[in-house]
C-alpha cells in the first residue's frame, strides 16, 4: 500500500508543515511542580521529533500559574518558564518538526483541594466528576482569562513555539463556554451559538494581535461531548465557521468532556479511526485545514482519512507513545517494524488518573519518560543473557538486551511463547494484545534472539551454558485455595477456559470478581450468550482503568451479569457454593459449571538454585511481584538498559 498523501507537505495558515503527520497532545506530566519543563520534557518531544513528525502539540499546558489540571502541568503563565521551553523547541526544530503547545484552562474540571482556591467555570454548575460547585465568572474576569491566553502566547513565541493550539475540547474552560451543558449565561458570553463562541474567538483575535496575523493558532474542538443536552456535530459545524471568522488557522476535531471522559482515549472495542467522520462534517462547512484524532493506529487507517478527504491532517497520539519512529518507519515502507500501541491504557491514561502516578509510561514502550537514560548504545562488552520465562517481561528484556549487542537465549517450559499475556489476548476488545508479542518476537529473531520451547530452566541447564547473566521472568501461577469441593469435576480454572481446554455450561459461577473474572465473564457472554454471577470477598468491582473498564463493564452489564460481594466461599457444591456474608450463611446454586479466578501468586522457583551461577542475576515481572503487564515490561526496561 502507497502513503502518498500521509507525505504531502500542508499548511497551517503561513506555516509549511514536511508531511501531514501531527503528534497529538497527551498530559505526561514530565515539567516540575511549578510547570517548567525537565530535561525530560526535552527529551521525550525530541525523540517523537526525530521519528518523522511534521508537528508536535505538546501536552496541555496552564496559562495561569494557579489553574491546572494535573500537578506536573506545564506553565506559560510566567516568563520564567521561556529558557526551559526554548530548550524543548531547539531540540524539536533540530529535526525539522514544527512544534505548538496547547494552551488551557481546566475550569470546573479539577478540585480545591489541589488547586488551593475554589474552581471556576462560565456558570456555578459543578462536574459530575469532582462535584465541587464553581465560583462563577464575571464578564471582567471572562475578559480577563481571554488576555492570559494572549499573554501565553507570546511567551511561547519567544520560546520559538511555532504557532499554539487553544484547548478546546474534552470539557475544559473553553468548551464550558460553548457548551449549554455548562453554559447557562445570559450575557455577551452566554445563549446564543454565537455568543456561546465568543470566548474562543476573541481568544484567537488577542492572540493574533499580540502574535501577528502570521502566527498560526489552532483550535481543539470537542466534535460531540456524548453527555445528554451536550453539544452535538451540529453545533461544532456551527461553531467552526465562527472559529474560522475569528482568524484560527485550523481545527482539530476531537471529542467527549470529563462525563464522557471514557472516550477521550477510546479502548480498542471502539473502531479505529471512529472520529473522523466528525472531522469530515467539520471540514464541510469550512476553508481552514482540519485535523482528525482518535484511535489512529495504523498508517492505512490514517492514509485512508486523508485519501477520502475526511480531513488534512491527522493527529497519531497514544501510537507516538508506543512507537516514536512511526512517520519515518512508514515512509520507509517498513510497517512490520512499528511497535504497536494497544490501546490498553495502563500506563498513559491509567498512570495521568492515578495520584500515585501522574507522570506517562507506555507498556508496550517503557522507554517513555526515559529516553535520555534508556538508549539504544551498544553495550560496551557482549553478555550471555539467558531468560527464563516469555511472557511480556522476558520477551521485552530479550529484545532490549538482543538489540544492544547481546546474546539472548529465552527458555520458555510450555510449547507457547507468550506467557499470560498471550491468553490476556483471548477475551472480547483484546485482540490487539497480541501486536507487541509477534513485535518482540519478530524483532528478536532478526537481533539473532534464540527462543527455546518446552524447556524449563533449571540449575543443571544454568551450569551447563553459563551464561554472564539471568534473568529470571517465569512469572506467576493461578492461585487454586484450599477450599472444600475445589476439585470437583465442574470447577475448571480461568486460563483453562480461555485456552479453550474444557467447556463450560451455559449458567456460571466465577469465583473472583477481579480482572480475570470480569474478562472470564466477557469471554463466555460472547460464546454462546453464556451468563454469569461472580463470587468475590471485595466490597465493590473495579473494573480497570478509564475506558477500558467503563466499556467492560457495559457489555457486562448488558448480559446480565450478576454478582455476590463482600462474601466468603466456605465450599463449593456440585452446582455452586456455600458462602458467608454478614456474618449469615448463604448458597449459591444452579450453576453448570464453576470458574477459579482468584487471583495469581508470583512464581519464582529458580532464584536461590541459581545463585552464584552467573555474574549477574534479576527476577523481574511477575516472578517478582504478581501484577499488571505495564508493571512487568517497566521491570524488564529497568534490567535490560543497564546490562
Amino acid at each position: 500500500m502507497k502513503y502518498d498523501k500521509l507525505f504531502e507537505p500542508g499548511k497551517v495558515g503561513s506555516l509549511t508543515l514536511k508531511n501531514r503527520f501531527v503528534m497529538g497532545a497527551m498530559g505526561v506530566g514530565f515539567a516540575e511542580l511549578g510547570g517548567t519543563p525537565t530535561d525530560r520534557t526535552v527529551a521525550y518531544y525530541a525523540e517523537r521529533a526525530k521519528g518523522g513528525y511534521g508537528l508536535i502539540i505538546t501536552e496541555v499546558s496552564r496559562v495561569q500559574e494557579d489553574e491546572f489540571c494535573t500537578p506536573f502541568e506545564p506553565s506559560f503563565a510566567d516568563d520564567k518558564h521561556i529558557p526551559a521551553w526554548k530548550k524543548v523547541t531547539d531540540a524539536v526544530h533540530q529535526y525539522g518538526a514544527c512544534i505548538f503547545p496547547q494552551l488551557h484552562q481546566p475550569g470546573r474540571q479539577y478540585t480545591q483541594a489541589i488547586l488551593g482556591h475554589q474552581v471556576s467555570a462560565p456558570s456555578p454548575i459543578a462536574c459530575p466528576v469532582f462535584d465541587e460547585t464553581p465560583h462563577e465568572l464575571t464578564t471582567e474576569e471572562v475578559w480577563n482569562n481571554i488576555h492570559l491566553f494572549g499573554d501565553a502566547a507570546v511567551r511561547a513565541k519567544k520560546a520559538g513555539f511555532d504557532g499554539v493550539e487553544i484547548h478546546a475540547g474534552h470539557g475544559y474552560l473553553v468548551q464550558q463556554f460553548l457548551s449549554q451543558f455548562t453554559n447557562k449565561r445570559f450575557d455577551e458570553f452566554g445563549g446564543s451559538l454565537e455568543n456561546r463562541a465568543r470566548f474562543a474567538c476573541e481568544i484567537c483575535k488577542d492572540i493574533k494581535k499580540k502574535c501577528g496575523n502570521d502566527f498560526p493558532v489552532i483550535i481543539k474542538l470537542s466534535s460531540e461531548e456524548k453527555v445528554p443536552g451536550g453539544m452535538t456535530i451540529s453545533d461544532t459545524k456551527i461553531f467552526a465557521k465562527y472559529f474560522e471568522d475569528a482568524g484560527y488557522d485550523a481545527i482539530e476535531a476531537t471529542i467527549c468532556n470529563y462525563a464522557s471522559l471514557d472516550w477521550m482515549s477510546a479502548p480498542e472495542d471502539v473502531p479505529m479511526g471512529f472520529n473522523a467522520y466528525n472531522a469530515e462534517q467539520i471540514k464541510q462547512g469550512v476553508s481552514i485545514p482540519v485535523f482528525a484524532i482518535d484511535r489512529i493506529n495504523t498508517p492505512e487507517i490514517a492514509e485512508d482519512i486523508l485519501e477520502t478527504g475526511k480531513a488534512d491532517f491527522v493527529s497519531i497520539s497514544r501510537q507516538s507513545l508506543a512507537e516514536p519512529n512511526f512517520p519515518n518507519l512508514v515512509k520507509e515502507g517498513r510497517i512490520s517494524e512499528i511497535n504497536p500501541c494497544i490501546n490498553c491504557l495502563q500506563s498513559c491514561m491509567g498512570y495521568m488518573t492515578d495520584p500515585k502516578h501522574l507522570q506517562a509510561c507506555c507498556l508496550v514502550n517503557p522507554r517513555v519518560g526515559h529516553e535520555a537514560e534508556y538508549k539504544w548504545d551498544k553495550a560496551q562488552k557482549v553478555k550471555n543473557v539467558l531468560i527464563a520465562g516469555s511472557g511480556s517481561a522476558g520477551l521485552y528484556a530479550a529484545y532490549v538486551a538482543a538489540r544492544r549487542g547481546h546474546k539472548v537465549t529465552v527458555y520458555e517450559a510450555s510449547g507457547n511463547l507468550g506467557g499470560q499475556f498471550r491468553l490476556a489476548a483471548f477475551p472480547p476488545a483484546k485482540q490487539l494484545l497480541t501486536g507487541p508479542l509477534r513485535f518482540w518476537i519478530q524483532e528478536g529473531k532478526k537481533l539473532g534472539v534464540e527462543y527455546v520451547l518446552n524447556t524449563p530452566v533449571t540449575k543443571e541447564l544454568v551450569s551447563e551454558k553459563k551464561p554472564d547473566v539471568v534473568i529470571l521472568a517465569t512469572g506467576s501461577k493461578q492461585i487454586k485455595p484450599r477450599i472444600e469441593g475445589i476439585d470437583g469435576e465442574n470447577v475448571f480454572m480461568a486460563n483453562d477456559v480461555l485456552e479453550g481446554k474444557v467447556k463450560v455450561g451455559r449458567n456460571v459461577l466465577i469465583a473472583g470478581a477481579g480482572l480475570v473474572g470480569l474478562e472470564t465473564s466477557d469471554f463466555l457472554r460472547e460464546r454462546g450468550g453464556r451468563t454469569s454471577t461472580l463470587i468475590d470477598m471485595i466490597p465493590a468491582v473495579n473494573y480497570g482503568v478509564l475506558g477500558v473498564g467503563t466499556h467492560l463493564k457495559a457489555r457486562l452489564d448488558s448480559n446480565n451479569t450478576k454478582y455476590i460481594l463482600n462474601a466468603k466461599i466456605k465450599k463449593f457444591t456440585s452446582d455452586g457454593a456455600v458462602y458467608k456474608k454478614n456474618g449469615s450463611e448463604g448458597t449459591a446454586s444452579g450453576f453448570d459449571s464453576i470458574i477459579i479466578a482468584m487471583g495469581s501468586r508470583s512464581y519464582n522457583p529458580l532464584e536461590e538454585e541459581v545463585k552464584g551461577l552467573a555474574a549477574e542475576t534479576y527476577v523481574i515481572g511477575d516472578a517478582d511481584e504478581a501484577g499488571q503487564a505495564n508493571h512487568a515490561t517497566e521491570a524488564a526496561a529497568a534490567v535490560a538498559f543497564k546490562l
